[in-house]
């Protein structure tokens, strides 16, 4: 005859699981075995197979031992389907931000085979497909404070993680000529890949066409002057700027040991 009472081994044997994890149950009220001898030896029936299934099910939606408590002693279908489907909404949330993650992880691991791998301080012409872009103003002056700056970044950062959203590389900033020639490296705006959700004024899309492209490491002062000699560069040889400078940031924080060098690539539309 097939056994329909279970110790605690066969029982954990049958669920896949740990004695440990059975007594554990046990003492937070969640499953207890149907019998218990005086001398503290457990029994489980059979049939509670099914509470340690629905347990589980439970468990593995993401629900709270408090919830878990909650449903098993006093099971009711109305409330019951209302939780499924909080957790349903819960785990379709979920998802989202592992895709975002996943997507994420694959741009960095983009950006970062290109720092490794580009040939720095080189200038080339190459021809570049359009490339839609969100854009937003910094407000940056040149006045701004590191502080300031690192402000900016986490106010950008906040404004995704109230979306629950991730903003996708590339990331960088555009700069004017005129600045760069007067010395200075002002940010006028921020930029990241668009979104589906972009809004129509800050869509921006970085035409097709012939791109001066000039990455460099280096400390600010190095940056500004790589940056000057490009333009010269391009004017020298009887090129046309078109635009404004596209300067895409290169995970310097990752390929550089200290804070005060990091990589930048620069691009710019001639004719």
């Amino acid at each position: 005859m097939k056994k329909h009472i279970l110790t605690t081994g066969e029982f954990a044997k049958l669920c896949g699981t740990q004695k440990g994890t059975l007594l554990f149950y046990d003492k937070e009220g969640l499953l207890k075995p149907k019998h218990v001898s005086e001398n503290g030896y457990r029994r489980y029936e059979i049939e509670q197979y099914f509470e340690f299934d629905l347990l589980s099910m439970l468990k593995e939606v993401g629900s709270s031992l408090k919830e878990i408590k909650t449903h098993l002693r006093h099971m009711d279908g109305e409330s019951f389907l209302s939780f499924l489907e909080e957790k349903q909404v819960a785990a379709e949330r979920e998802l989202n931000k592992l895709k975002q993650r996943t997507l994420m992880l694959g741009d960095m691991a983009e950006c970062l085979r290109e720092a490794l791998n580009f040939d720095y301080d080189v200038l080339t012409v190459e021809q570049q497909e359009e490339e839609r872009l969100e854009v937003t103003p910094t407000g940056a002056s040149p006045s701004e404070s590191q502080w300031d700056l690192v402000q900016r970044f986490v106010e950008f950062h906040d404004t995704y993680e109230r979306q629950e959203q991730k903003p996708r590389s590339p990331f960088g900033f555009i700069f004017e000529p005129d600045d760069v020639r007067r010395g200075k490296l002002l940010e006028r705006y921020s930029f990241h890949r668009a979104r589906r959700t972009t809004p129509r004024s800050r869509l921006h899309v970085k035409p097709k066409g012939r791109w001066a492209i000039l990455a460099h490491k280096g400390t600010e002062e190095t940056h500004r002057q790589a940056l000057t000699n490009m333009l010269e560069t391009i004017v020298s040889s009887g090129m046309t700027i078109k635009s404004d400078i596209y300067v895409y940031d290169m995970m310097s924080y990752i390929i550089n040991d200290t804070g005060d060098c990091y990589a930048q690539k620069y691009c710019i539309l001639v004719e």
